[in-house]
């Protein structure tokens, strides 16, 4: 069996759709990074997937993601009582509703001050001022605290690490440098709040972080504890290729802007859920099987890579008809099923490796999205194509907004 990889490159995210289709809907094997790979399809395979007797995360991550995306001793990388206490961290940091509310007001804050900087230019590119705004309101919020040249530094690291991942070259460079400088600047906080040399509000990310215990009762080290705080900003600043598809979507079909701009709440949170489905983000996530395992009446023997496509399963026909409509009627007057809308992948976030941050991405959608609506702006001529090949994509362009004056 040939090696994927290249592919998997060449074709960006539609590789594995392509390869699902031509298998008439029974799991692709192929073999990626030198590894055999079973990639599976549909609700009834992210249950499989999440299900943690079947996969495992310990060394499913290849070094260049952990070093780019993820950080080494990420939460990612745990199975076992080990990811239940960490992953019990993140869940009460970033699922308390009064905590997301007042990220919420950072970001309406740092949104003021940015109509503000844009007042009077001819460019603004969507993409990096949401980029700032983002890392400037969650570390804020986080207790990370940034003189405005330090935030610029954090931004550029930040989105760095997530444009880095997945790319061989230049790209990925930049992300592993990227995230070794944050890492170094964050432990060396960490300790700072630990001796007592710097303060971290009660609460906080940073605070959180410092104070935490494994599940043997030790403190994390400094750098994983860094790496866990990255493991929060930097999530919270990939919202910003959520955000600059936003634009794109309003760009594309004006009719939602009215009631978006008049804060239909129900309404940002269904468009939330449509921009989150329609455009793309994640391609899959993958895992180790446990031990030997059967699936759609195929063999997966033990250590075998297992993908979970999460691309193709937010357009299938057969889930979501017109798939490649953008239509937030979808989402309107309903939440989406557990395992039926997996950009950010499925399962259940307390118990199984779904993302915990899920909430903060639709918090900082549904807040700021109605505010981009509202905004007057022309959209100059521009690239405003978004490349499949490319993971992760967005439009080429960044979305150049020219602002108008505002009422």
């Amino acid at each position: 069996m040939f090696d994927s990889t290249l592919a998997l490159i060449a074709q960006g995210y539609a590789w594995l759709p392509d390869r699902y289709r031509r298998s008439r809907g029974k799991p692709v094997r192929c073999r990626l990074m030198g590894k055999n790979a079973v990639a599976l399809h549909g609700p009834e395979a992210v249950r499989f997937f999440y299900d943690e007797s079947h996969i495992e995360r310990h060394g499913a991550l290849p070094g260049p993601v952990l070093d780019t995306l993820f950080g080494r001793g990420a939460v990612h990388t745990l199975d076992g009582s080990e990811h239940q206490v960490r992953k019990a961290l993140f869940m009460s940091l970033l699922k308390d509703r009064g905590s997301l509310d007042s990220l919420a007001e950072r970001l309406r804050s740092e949104w003021a001050l940015a109509r503000q900087r844009w007042a009077g230019r001819d460019r603004v590119v969507l993409f990096d001022e949401s980029s700032l705004l983002l890392t400037r309101a969650v570390c804020a919020w986080s207790g990370v605290l940034l003189n405005d040249v330090d935030s610029e530094e954090m931004a550029r690291d930040l989105v760095a690490m997530v444009d880095g991942f997945a790319s061989p070259g230049p790209r990925h460079l930049r992300a592993r440098r990227a995230r070794s400088r944050q890492e170094e600047r964050l432990a060396r906080l960490v300790e700072n709040v630990r001796d007592g040399t710097k303060a971290a509000p009660a609460d906080s990310v940073l605070a959180s972080v410092a104070a935490h215990h494994d599940a043997e009762g030790q403190p994390l080290d400094a750098h994983t504890a860094a790496v866990e705080v990255l493991n929060v900003l930097r999530p919270t600043v990939a919202v910003s290729w959520f955000l600059t598809f936003a634009g794109h979507a309003l760009h594309r079909w004006p009719e939602h802007r009215k009631l978006l701009a008049d804060g239909d709440a129900a309404y940002a949170r269904a468009f939330a859920h449509e921009v989150r489905r329609f455009y793309p983000f994640a391609p899959f996530v993958g895992g180790i099987a446990a031990a030997d395992l059967l699936w759609d009446g195929q063999d997966i023997p033990a250590g075998s890579m297992v993908l979970l496509d999460l691309y193709g399963h937010n357009h299938d026909p057969d889930l979501w008809p017109t798939p490649y409509l953008f239509d937030p009627g979808r989402f309107v007057g309903r939440e989406p099923g557990r395992d039926e809308l997996v950009p950010q992948g499925g399962g259940d976030p307390a118990t199984n490796h779904r993302c915990p941050g899920e909430d903060v991405t639709l918090k900082v959608l549904e807040t700021l999205v109605p505010l981009l609506a509202a905004l007057r702006y022309d959209v100059p001529e521009q690239n405003l194509r978004i490349p499949l090949r490319r993971m992760p994509t967005a439009p080429r362009s960044g979305f150049v907004m020219t602002p108008l004056p505002q009422p």
